[in-house]
């Protein structure tokens, strides 16, 4: 039936993360003054996470993404095709753009595989005010800091 509906499990995955993370309300979250759009990004993609109807299906695709060769397939496509497209082409779209955001994706995905899955403390534990306040700015300068600060290479 699986195959039938969706072509393979990994394209039933695709579809479940793509219900639950709509990369429509990051970029919506994006939208606003330049300074603090890593404030905004942050909190709009840990409130997926806190969300008793989202989260424990978070968890566990972030989980099967890390352990699993066709969720990890999947997870990649799923960020490549929709999350990155999006959240780059707020910020311009180009191959540039598409590295920024990667590297911020990777400070959120990362905070939220040691917040939510593998729950280390103290990060487990903090409000989440607060991871908002560290986690930003880190996001905030891979999007909008200049190139060169960044050490980003020509692509």
């Amino acid at each position: 039936m699986v195959l039938y509906l969706f072509g393979s499990k990994a394209d039933l995955f695709r579809e479940s993360l793509r219900l639950i993370v709509d990369p429509t309300l990051l970029v919506a979250a994006m939208a606003g003054d330049e300074g603090t759009i890593g404030e905004r990004l942050v909190a709009q993609y840990l409130r997926i996470w806190e969300e008793p109807e989202t989260a424990p299906s978070m968890a566990v695709m972030l989980q099967s993404a890390t352990s699993n060769a066709d969720a990890n397939d999947a997870f990649r496509t799923f960020m490549r095709t929709y999350v990155l497209t999006a959240v780059s082409g707020v910020i311009g779209g180009d191959e540039q753009a598409r590295l920024r955001a990667m590297l911020a994706a990777t400070s959120m995905v990362g905070t939220a595989l040691m917040r939510y899955v593998i729950k280390v403390p103290p990060l487990a534990t903090l409000p989440v005010e607060d991871v908002v306040r560290v986690l930003a700015p880190t996001v905030t300068r891979y999007l909008i800091a200049d190139a060169d600060e960044l050490g980003l290479p020509d692509l």
